[in-house]
């Protein structure tokens, strides 16, 4: 067997820089070694010989689910990346943890990478809504993940009139929002479309961003907990997509869809907030998905070279040596960008909040006891809602948000460029005479292309990577903290 099937190495030969990172030593870095290693056995042996066949299937059939394959992730472990320990998951260095992974499977497939992330983006606003979500529909996704159908969840925010600016804290002021959260008794009508969703025909749960004001989006964007079953949601179309086509892309319709109170994650208003936290932690994977895609297309390439006899010779021209050569470097500079990226979300940033006190002693609450009647009622107050984004004001603050964003955006913007890149230089060493090896290269081009346009087009990546970074702006997303003044009522720390 080839150098290239064995993939690239073990993890501290792939990122060496890991072995000094605070966080790991012994057990945890075996056990974060051992979840790397049987992703790359489960991408190997499951994924990537199945890749060609489900890419052709959604192509005549958009939105079908390899159902088995998602079950096998599951018994691995895919299904639960960024689930709290608390609700059966392993969070612990969750976005490196997802990203590193993330990686993995794309370099089978990055439909597969796509299918599996966007269930993890759908359970992020869950996991970091607090304890009230811990429990619930969190537990149920991770407690189905050997399911014949497991659990599977969606985000959804992209609207046919507003995509890009939705994700940007200054652009959303003035985006085209169309849908709205409307109070009636006892919860929440939901009423619009929302629009290339990832998973969104299959997700059992969706993680809902509309506005409760549309003239206002910013300052009233809520997210909202929604059964994928509820009455008056609908799917209404399964785009038929040139890229990443394990995993559907859906626009869905939201016609007076009722959410229960206790349903809407946070309080309203901070929908901004979350979606921010989110992207922050999510694009790290992103840009490990196209390094994914770009080391599939070099592992592919290579193993060609190595063992077809069409390409005898060819290892030995300098030429193909250099192009190999700078392959390698753009994935090795891609993988360093979104792990410094990984690194400070989990120890500086948002991934912190689980080190702090009030989040360690309710991560050790026992089940029962988050789900006793009077415990929730407590959890459901303005001020149990409001607690996760109370201490992420406390414990992180805007200049850390904005700085992990940035460093965040840079690592999807330099994965997804390096995917480009490297899938159109494995094209041009293999050329038009190389059996199955086309096929398999051009649906790396293919895949390689959407990841410079989702979660957040590259062009607003780098203007994050601008505000965060080179112009160390500071964002105002996150609520003021408040204290007790001496009536026992909160009031804003100026």
């Amino acid at each position: 067997m080839s150098s290239a099937r064995n993939g690239s190495g073990a993890l501290l030969e792939m990122a060496p820089r890991i072995a000094g990172h605070p966080q790991l030593s012994g057990s945890k870095l075996a056990e974060l070694e051992d979840a790397v290693l049987a992703t790359r056995r489960f991408a190997v042996n499951t994924i990537r010989p199945r890749a060609l066949e489900i890419d052709r299937v959604n192509y005549d059939e958009p939105g079908t689910i390899a159902w088995d394959i998602v079950r096998e992730g599951g018994k691995i472990g895919l299904l639960n990346l960024v689930t709290p320990r608390a609700s059966g998951g392993a969070s612990d260095l969750a976005c490196l943890r997802t990203a590193l992974i993330a990686e993995e499977i794309a370099a089978g497939c990055a439909g597969f990478a796509t299918l599996f992330g966007a269930h993890g983006l759908g359970a992020s606003p869950l996991a970091m809504g607090g304890p009230a979500f811990w429990d619930g529909a969190l537990k149920e996704a991770a407690d189905s993940a050997c399911d014949p159908k497991p659990q599977l969840m969606a985000f959804c925010i992209t609207e046919p009139t507003a995509g890009t600016d939705v994700e940007h804290h200054v652009w959303m002021r003035t985006a085209k929002v169309v849908t709205r959260a409307d109070k009636v008794k006892g919860g929440w009508e939901l009423t619009g479309t929302k629009h290339f969703i990832s998973n969104g025909n299959a997700a059992t749960w969706l993680t809902v961003f509309m506005p409760t004001d549309p003239k206002r989006p910013y300052e009233t964007l809520s997210a909202f907990l929604v059964d994928g079953r509820a009455k008056g949601l609908t799917v209404t179309n399964v785009e038929h997509k040139m890229g990443h086509r394990a995993s559907p892309a859906a626009e869905l319709s939201f016609d007076k869809v009722f959410v229960p109170d206790k349903n809407l994650i946070g309080r309203e208003g901070d929908g901004m907030g979350l979606t921010i936290g989110v992207l922050a932690g999510s694009r790290p994977p992103v840009g490990a998905i196209g390094t994914g895609i770009a080391r599939g297309a070099y592992e592919r390439l290579l193993e060609w070279l190595q063992t077809d006899p069409a390409a005898e010779g060819l290892l030995d021209k300098q030429q193909v040596q250099l192009a190999l050569a700078q392959m390698n470097e753009e994935i090795h500079l891609a993988r360093q960008a979104y792990i410094d990226a990984a690194t400070d979300f989990d120890t500086i940033s948002i991934g912190g909040l689980t080190g702090t006190a009030a989040m360690r002693m309710l991560g050790k609450l026992p089940s029962g006891l988050r789900t006793n009647r009077l415990v929730r009622s407590q959890m459901q107050t303005s001020l149990g809602r409001g607690l996760v984004m109370e201490v992420m004001s406390r414990t992180v603050g805007n200049r850390a948000l904005t700085r992990t964003l940035g460093l965040s955006s840079l690592a999807k913007a330099r994965g997804s460029d390096t995917a480009m890149k490297v899938t159109g230089m494995a094209l041009e060493v293999a050329g038009l005479d190389c059996g199955r090896l086309r096929p398999e290269l051009e649906k790396c081009l293919r895949d390689a292309k959407l990841t410079q346009i989702y979660e957040g087009t590259n062009q607003l990546n780098r203007l994050e990577v601008f505000e965060g970074l080179v112009a160390e702006h500071t964002m105002s997303i996150l609520p003021r903290p408040t204290v007790s003044n001496t009536n026992g009522a909160s009031a804003a720390v100026a």
